[in-house]
């Protein structure tokens, strides 16, 4: 799954399913801003989010075990 990751100086706020959806989300964090000398600078990235399972931990079974002696 395609993913927009959004940073705020270097650091990770948050992240979008379309390119669009990040740079309403920038522009939302740069409402907030309060002061031109403080400004943030943003960053999108675009990256492919992939779910790492953790491997099985399930012990083998009694009849392999066996075929392997």
């Amino acid at each position: 799954m395609k993913r927009f990751y959004v940073f705020k100086d270097g650091t990770q706020q948050g992240s979008t399913a379309t390119r669009e959806l990040a740079v309403d989300l920038i522009r939302q964090y740069q409402e907030l801003e309060t002061h031109p000398f403080l400004r943030a600078e943003f960053s999108i990235i675009e990256g492919e989010e992939e779910f790492i399972p953790y491997p099985s931990r399930q012990k083998p079974s009694r009849q392999k075990q066996d075929m392997e002696r």
